[in-house]
C-alpha cells in the first residue's frame, strides 16, 4: 500500500484471477477497478494487499462492465479480519488528512461576508467550508477527509451561539475559535463566550484575521509588492 493506494486479487472458482485497484473499502465490502470478467452473485476469494495482506471471502454484487467496476460484499469475516479493516480505513483517513490544506469552517448567513472571508483565507493557502447555520456546524465537521483548524461564526447568531461555542471547546479544542461581529461587538451570554480564541468585526483587517486563526503573518498580503507579485487588484486611497 503506497500513498493510500491499496490493491487487490480476485480469484474465481475456476482460478482464473485478476488484479485490481480498491477504491473504496468499508467493513461490508468494497469497490474495485479491473479487467477480469466476473459475474453477479458469483463467490470469489479476494486477497487485499494490505499490511499484513488479508484474504477474505466475497461475493460480487454489482458489475459495471462500461467502467470495469466491480463491487463485492465480504462473506464470513472474522473479528480480526474486521479489526484490520478498521485499522486500514483509519490508517487512510489519516493520510488523506494530512495531505489535505488547512481548512476553515466559516460559519454565517451572510453569502457576500462568507465569500469575502473564503477569498482571504484563500490568499494564505487556507481552504475554507461555508455553511450558513449553527445546525449544519457539527456535518461539517464530521468529514473524516477534511483538515479543520478552526472556526469562523457569525455573532448575529447571538446567545444561540453559546452552546455551540460550549460543545467546541470540549470536543474539538484543537480548533480555533473566532467571533466575526458586524460593525458592533454585542454581548453573548454564555461563559463560553468568553473563552474564544478571537473577536472580529466587520469589516476585518487582514492581518487581524490571520493572528486570530494562527495563520504564518509572514504569507499574508499586505504590502504593495506583495500584491502587484500576485496580480491583485490595488484601491488608491483618495
Amino acid at each position: 500500500m503506497k500513498h493510500g493506494q491499496v490493491t487487490a486479487t480476485i480469484t474465481r472458482a475456476s482460478r482464473e484471477s485478476g488484479a485490481f485497484a480498491v477504491r473504496d473499502l468499508s467493513r461490508g465490502g468494497a469497490r474495485l477497478v479491473g479487467h477480469l470478467d466476473v459475474f453477479e452473485g458469483e463467490r470469489v476469494m479476494l486477497a487485499i494487499d494490505l499490511e499484513p495482506p488479508l484474504q477474505l471471502g466475497a461475493e460480487v454484487v454489482h458489475v459495471d462492465r462500461q467502467r470495469k467496476v466491480v463491487e463485492v460484499a465480504f462473506r464470513g469475516v472474522t473479528g480480526d479480519a474486521l479489526a484490520h479493516i478498521d485499522r486500514t480505513i483509519a490508517d487512510m483517513l489519516d493520510s488523506v488528512r494530512a495531505s489535505a490544506p488547512p481548512t476553515v469552517l466559516i460559519v454565517h448567513p451572510t453569502v457576500d461576508v462568507s465569500s469575502a472571508l473564503e477569498r482571504d483565507l484563500a490568499r494564505v493557502g487556507v481552504a475554507a467550508r461555508v455553511c450558513a447555520t449553527l445546525a449544519e456546524i457539527a456535518g461539517q465537521l464530521a468529514d473524516p477527509g477534511i483538515r479543520f483548524t478552526g472556526v469562523v461564526a457569525a455573532g448575529s447568531f447571538g446567545d444561540a451561539l453559546g452552546p455551540v461555542l460550549d460543545s467546541l471547546e470540549a470536543t474539538r479544542p484543537e480548533l480555533r475559535r473566532v467571533i466575526l461581529f458586524g460593525d458592533q461587538i454585542e454581548k453573548i451570554d454564555h461563559p463560553a463566550a468568553s473563552r474564544v480564541d478571537a473577536v472580529l468585526r466587520t469589516p476585518w483587517r487582514f492581518k487581524g484575521l490571520a493572528r486570530a486563526l494562527e495563520l504564518p503573518s509572514q504569507d499574508v498580503v499586505t504590502t504593495y509588492d506583495q500584491l502587484v507579485a500576485l496580480q491583485l487588484p490595488i484601491v488608491s486611497k483618495k
